[in-house]
């Protein structure tokens, strides 16, 4: 990423500094309860073309704004565009009142083809996802349960964008979906949701590169951050994240597709009372490669899964069809982790056989440093391997099993 968007950043926090025109000077109310969605509207249409006398958005401190889903489009004039959020946005709380898409329910707010955005501010984002919540299928199967919901902020296919120290909670579903997007840098962010709450991952990133999470802090019902397909050069960096399911990369593979991910650096994270730390997961029969993955400088506190990688995800025990095909998952480091595990098997690599290919489908692993202790409640640790190849230095406790 350009220093000129970091520059932008830290310019933003300067006091005096004009935040460009007040959704108020649109029309809207900010009392929580009358809908400002047309006001929010203008504003960006009038920003966006260059029409308004900034060229940016200000959405004051002190005011409550209900907006219902909206589409912010470019491309835009201004380079970079400032959308500065000192007060709090709620969505609308009533699954009914939401419009479907084409795929399902509609994001509430989305960004799209946008090329310099810089999103900052001490406000906050309310997705009021609940409701949601309350008549999903994991919970409440039924004729009426619903599997989507909507995601509270999207960016589909930008670039050069900026998401810094705003506060984002009780999505519906996902907090921020990254999609078909380059050099995005999201700093300084806090977002929690319920630990029961469903598919609720505070980021997700899919079919895009130059991604990076830096001094944020994350407690949802899903992975803190989860990494789909189509991924490269991402770092996920002092991050505390807990309750959650871990940084994931993947699940991939699904339905036998081919999988590219590549170069994801996940380092200085701390994992507390999560279900997994450091995981990747790939279905059955998926072919492709997961591949430069480096994993260090990571503490676990009370986590269940902590080192895990799961060639079998989606199956019941021993229910998984053996097809011959396996993403290929090589060059993965596993660099100077301590903490305490939550189960007994601490570190738990288990592949496909994978024998269309020569080598193991996870194969070139490496581990130093690691220090793993039972956590309360847990009298011994161990590992597992099942068609691993890679090799280990240093202390590494639990006993490594890599061949």
């Amino acid at each position: 990423m350009g220093c000129v968007w970091i520059v932008v950043v830290a310019i933003l926090g300067l006091p005096g500094l004009s935040r460009g025109e007040s959704v108020m000077e649109y029309g809207a109310v900010g009392d929580g309860i009358a809908d400002d969605t047309s006001a929010f509207e203008k504003a960006w249409n009038n920003a966006c073309n260059g029409s308004s006398k900034t060229g940016s958005i200000y959405v004051p401190a002190g005011k409550v704004f209900l907006v219902n889903s909206l589409h912010f489009t470019g491309p835009c004039l201004p380079k970079p565009l400032l959308f500065t959020i000192d007060g709090e946005m709620i969505a609308e709380s009533d699954p009914n009142k939401w419009q479907k898409g084409e795929n399902g329910v509609i994001p509430w707010l989305i960004f799209e083809q946008v090329e310099g955005l810089v999103i900052a501010g001490r406000g906050s984002l309310d997705g009021q996802g609940k409701s949601w919540w309350d008549i999903h299928c994991r919970y409440h199967p039924g004729d009426n349960c619903i599997w989507l919901a909507p995601t509270m902020m999207t960016f589909s296919n930008c670039g050069n964008v900026t998401l810094k120290g705003l506060r984002f909670r009780n999505s519906a579903q996902a907090h921020v979906l990254v999609m078909g997007s380059q050099n995005v840098y999201l700093s300084d962010i806090n977002i929690t949701s319920p630990e029961d709450s469903p598919n609720t991952d505070g980021v997700h990133i899919t079919s895009s590169s130059a991604v990076s999470i830096t001094h944020s802090d994350i407690a949802t019902g899903d992975d803190c951050v989860s990494i789909g397909d189509q991924v490269n050069n991402v770092n996920v960096t002092f991050v505390n994240c807990g309750p959650g399911h871990g940084v994931s990369i993947g699940s991939l593979g699904r339905g036998g597709t081919e999988v590219a991910v590549e170069d994801i650096r996940v380092w200085h994270v701390n994992f507390t009372g999560t279900t997994n730390g450091a995981r990747i997961k790939t279905w059955p029969g998926g072919t492709g490669y997961v591949r430069g993955i480096e994993f260090f400088d990571i503490r676990f506190s009370s986590v269940q899964n902590p080192i895990i990688i799961d060639q079998f995800y989606g199956c019941a025990p021993n229910q998984c069809a053996h097809t011959g095909k396996a993403v290929q998952i090589e060059r993965v480091r596993y660099m100077k982790m301590s903490g305490t595990s939550a189960t007994k098997v601490a570190m738990k690599l288990d592949c496909s056989s994978g024998e269309s290919v020569a080598l193991p489908s996870c194969s070139n692993l490496f581990m130093r440093d690691i220090d793993l202790s039972p956590a309360n409640g847990i009298d011994s640790l161990s590992s597992l391997c099942n068609f691993v190849q890679g090799s280990a230095q240093g202390i590494i406790r639990p006993s490594s099993c890599l061949l």
